[in-house]
């Protein structure tokens, strides 16, 4: 028997070695600097190439769908990560001040304030720093992305450059999990909310298919239903469980009976 706990002991400890080495080498990411305070002097420079603006236009509505899905609706403002948050996550007002508190809004205007969100912090940057052309599902998950983690740190992310090599798509979208901390701390969400990204930018589900799912229902299930493993890979990132029986699944789980996606957009 002391044997045993002796084996296990050490077990544990190159477990916790190997972890350690993990987190020297690759360490999980945090995107609690905001992109947008350090990019918005750039917009006067960074503008949307004339030939992709029909296409971004083309897929505002959808995306309108996914954060919908992703963020929910909140009509009044509300504390979240540091920041006061409206509509559809937006922190920012069309004309550039900051959400505060005791503001509300319509859901036309949330929608009004991700379009302009889109057009000023996502759709110039994935001109300006992605390097080949991309598939109507890869632009709606890149959009994601950045919406998500700021375009600051969409620019030194992994994803990016994964994205600008030709990786297989499940490749790209396990660089996503680069990011697991919000504001210091181990997030969870943030964990699942890169798995639907992944989902989105690989094809698996398209916005259509969020229309009839709870918002915010991806929230209620664990780590360990969208991952492999609930610790990160040997090379840093964790490894998304895309099967056909996994998006079954998750499709299945989602649909809602009340209230719908398809009820706050």
């Amino acid at each position: 028997m002391k044997k045993f706990y002796i084996l296990a002991a050490i077990i544990t400890i190159l477990y916790m070695a190997r972890g350690a080495v993990i987190d020297l080498m690759h360490p999980p990411r945090d995107i609690a600097d905001n992109a947008i305070d350090t990019l918005v002097q750039d917009t006067t420079r960074v503008q949307i190439l004339p030939q992709n603006r029909e296409l971004y236009l083309g897929v505002e509505d959808e995306l309108i769908i996914c954060l919908a899905y992703v963020e929910e609706f909140r009509a009044q403002s509300y504390w979240d990560g540091g920041v006061w948050t409206i509509g559809y996550g937006s922190t920012i007002h069309i004309d550039g001040s900051r959400v505060r508190s005791g503001e509300t809004i319509s859901m036309l205007d949330a929608q009004k304030h991700v379009r302009s969100h889109l057009r000023k912090y996502v759709f110039p940057y994935i001109d300006k720093y992605v390097q080949r052309p991309l598939s109507r599902q890869e632009i709606l998950g890149t959009s994601m992305f950045i919406y998500n983690i700021g375009a600051g740190n969409f620019r030194k992310s992994d994803f990016l450059q994964a994205v600008n090599e030709g990786q297989p798509p499940v490749e790209c979208a396990r660089r996503m999990t680069e990011f697991t901390r919000a504001s210091g701390r181990f997030a969870p969400g943030l964990l699942k909310r890169e798995w639907v990204q992944g989902a989105i930018y690989c094809g698996y589900l398209t916005p259509f298919d969020l229309l009839d799912f709870t918002p915010g229902g991806l929230y209620n299930f664990g780590v360990d239903e969208y991952y492999q493993s609930t610790t990160r890979s040997w090379d840093g990132y964790y490894n998304p469980k895309y099967s056909p029986e996994d998006i079954k699944d998750f499709r299945i789980k989602s649909a809602s009976s009340k209230l719908k996606v398809f009820d706050i957009i």
